[in-house]
């Protein structure tokens, strides 16, 4: 009864509306007598990478892939101090995991950088000095270089600090320095590679980013922050960002999303409740719609949660319902694959300890690129691992305009190709690998798309 009156009582806020047709299937990651803790996830061509922490007795970082069907688990530090993944990255084509990770130097914390899969790890320290330095957030460039950001203590309140690998070795510089807390930094790269933050700043919420080298002035995305806003920040196909956070409404945590797609920041109201919904994770489609997962403290026991504003307005469905708490912490715990299925980790104690389940939409929550039935009367063939010598050859059953374009595995444009008048016959193009921004594209699963007036087809190929 609990739950139908609260359907009913956000129904009638009018600022939401339930939406049930995203139906998710739960299967179990871990399963042992110790407690699982922080699950982050990836998703790559061959399936799952998902980072959590097992208590052996201390924090120790393990890895799960699904390649084969089914879980299976890696150890990946092995120590007597605590360490504590905060975060995971991976090209898409490939099965090395990224792994950005806290550690305890006591007195202080400190942060790695560790790569690999389950045949082998390597791991490299990233910082190390009298300070503390937390929550590490990782992404990679097109060219494979790992990014960095970072909270640091100096002089008694937090700074922003990033960190890359480009030049060979780690460089770090501090991103903010004021006289008050700089908390719960997020990153994503844009196009060029160059890193843009939100983070918190006692109750406010700034962006700031880098460009020729110079960090730009922070501006402020939102207001009334507390204590348990934790920013996540991601980039459109214009490199537009898009930001999920929580904020207190006056009486409850509630879910709140920011963009700047006009060139100014707008704020918009996620959820409407009467208890505290806590740690948005974002990602942004193709068409550049938000899908938001987070955690709905349920009175009696937290509840897993995935809202959309798809359709035009936010529509939100539940993803677990059952009598134990159904928890996760800030960060990447959410994601889509290339195919637009949902994935979402999170801890579950029915057990009787901490154990990481996992979340999967039984149907896309976006329409991606899909591949045209064999039935289509046009012809594109394209090696299925594509290099800078590869060709791709279309067929024009008749004279008319021409379009084959490229396009990632989200489904944003990548190149163009042809544009044009064309007469009836076979043709060949080549493509570099190089985009229309002027940038090498990224390893990963990409779709050749040729349109001409008697219809459309795709062929999907892999760019190493």
């Amino acid at each position: 009864m609990r739950k139908c009156l609260l359907i009913i009582g956000l129904l009638m806020s009018g600022l939401v509306h339930f939406s049930f047709a995203a139906t998710w299937t739960i299967d179990k990651v871990t399963d042992n007598t110790s407690h699982d803790d922080y699950p982050f996830i990836s998703a790559i061509q061959s399936g799952l990478l998902v980072v959590y922490v097992n208590h052996d007795p201390d924090y120790e970082i393990f890895v799960a892939n699904n390649f084969s069907g089914s879980w299976t688990t890696s150890r990946v530090t092995d120590n007597s101090h605590n360490d504590i993944g905060y975060d995971i990255a991976a090209k898409y084509g490939e099965q090395t995991a990224h792994i950005a990770h806290m550690w305890q130097d006591v007195p202080d914390n400190e942060i790695s950088y560790t790569k690999g899969s389950p045949a082998s790890w390597s791991t490299e320290r990233i910082t190390d000095d009298a300070n503390d330095d937390e929550r590490p957030v990782i992404a990679l460039d097109n060219s494979g270089f790992v990014h960095v950001v970072y909270s640091k203590n100096i002089g008694g309140d937090q700074e922003i600090f990033y960190a890359n690998n480009v030049s060979g070795s780690w460089i770090s510089e501090q991103v903010t320095d004021n006289g008050s807390d700089d908390e719960f930094p997020w990153m994503a790269l844009d196009k060029s590679g160059n890193p843009r933050i939100v983070y918190r700043n006692g109750s406010q919420l700034h962006y700031t980013y880098k460009t020729a080298g110079i960090w730009t002035a922070p501006v402020m995305v939102a207001g009334s922050m507390g204590a348990n806003s934790y920013p996540f920040v991601v980039l459109d196909k214009n490199d537009k960002a898009h930001v999920a956070f929580a904020k207190s409404d006056g009486s409850f945590n509630q879910i709140y999303y920011a963009n700047d797609v006009t060139g100014t920041w707008q704020e918009s109201k996620v959820t409407s409740t009467s208890y505290n919904n806590l740690y948005p994770t974002i990602f942004i489609d193709p068409s550049s719609k938000a899908h938001i997962a987070y955690m709905a403290a349920e009175p009696g026991d937290a509840e897993m949660f995935y809202a959309t504003n798809a359709s035009g307005i936010w529509s939100i469905g539940r993803v677990t319902d059952n009598s134990f708490n159904d928890a996760v912490i800030f960060g990447r715990y959410f994601t889509c694959d290339a195919q637009g299925i949902g994935h979402m980790v999170f801890i579950n104690n029915s057990d009787g300890d901490s154990e990481v389940y996992h979340a999967q939409s039984n149907e896309p929550l976006y329409a991606g690129i899909e591949e045209n039935s064999s039935s289509s009367p046009l012809l594109i063939t394209v090696s299925s691992i594509l290099s800078a010598s590869s060709t791709i050859t279309y067929s024009v059953p008749t004279a008319g305009i021409v379009s084959l374009k490229v396009y990632d595995a989200s489904g944003a444009l990548v190149k163009n190709l042809v544009n044009g008048m064309y007469s009836a016959g076979q043709y060949n193009v080549s493509w570099n690998g190089i985009t229309d921004a002027g940038s090498k594209a990224t390893s990963g699963v990409y779709f050749c798309r040729l349109e001409t007036a008697q219809g459309a087809v795709s062929a999907k190929t892999i760019v190493k």
